[in-house]
């Protein structure tokens, strides 16, 4: 029986360029409307609130839809993950669909703000933080799944992936103590970003390709059919 060649890492590994643009979409389109407009924050007063969300209503509504699309990015290149990892391509998902809930508590908000009756809207800020705190929820969990699953073939992502958790979960539970969260309130989202970003890149150049060989022990699953085929 012929000897059954030895697929290498460095040749299985296909450029993925769909997910790339897709986490470079999700990226650019999700920095895009972060920076366009600052939403109060959830001390204002519900006068104050109700006012904002009213005046700029058209804005924030165009803007929360953005971010559903970018959420459906998002979702779209955890999808492409599954042929390399399913736990991370399934936490993926998880974080697309957590991203959605701080969304529709702004669109919400949008929608039913009233300065004459400014009492829904500040029922609904004061839940804004806890849309965020499910998102990041789902941050940690993403991030500790990348690290573990993926950083031992690629060290270099598991750091960055473990910095993402450990910056997020610590957010998260400053939040909880109702301790003060500086600037770990931009670190968290930025490193995550980041770790997206860098992700979307080794898709593009095929180091986390649908078809490249990540899986550890898959070398020696080679090497076994070669010895039965010898």
């Amino acid at each position: 029986m012929a000897p059954t060649p030895r697929v290498s890492k460095e040749s299985a590994g296909q450029p993925d360029r769909v997910a790339g643009a897709l986490a470079a979409g999700f990226v650019v389109l999700l920095l895009a409307t972060e920076l366009l407009l600052s939403l109060p924050d959830e001390t204002d007063s519900p006068p104050f609130v109700a006012s904002f969300y009213a005046t700029y209503r058209t804005l924030i509504i165009i803007l929360q839809l953005l971010g559903f699309l970018a959420a459906v990015l998002l979702g779209g290149y955890a999808w492409r993950l599954r042929s390399v990892d399913r736990v991370v391509a399934v936490t993926g998902l998880a974080v697309a669909a957590c991203a959605l809930v701080p969304g529709l508590i702004t669109l919400v908000l949008a929608v039913v703000a009233d300065p004459a009756a400014p009492g829904p809207a500040g029922r609904l800020n004061m839940l804004e933080p806890r849309g965020d705190d499910i998102l990041f929820l789902g941050i940690v969990v993403f991030a500790a799944a990348v690290a573990i699953r993926l950083g031992r073939r690629l060290p270099a992502l598991g750091l960055l992936a473990l910095f993402v958790a450990i910056s997020c979960l610590t957010r998260l539970v400053l939040e909880m103590v109702g301790t003060s969260i500086g600037a770990l309130d931009a670190v968290g989202p930025l490193s995550f970003l980041l770790l997206i970003a860098v992700m979307g890149l080794l898709s593009f150049r095929g180091i986390l390709g649908a078809d490249s060989a990540s899986r550890p022990g898959s070398e020696d699953a080679h090497d076994r059919v070669d010895d039965r085929g010898q």
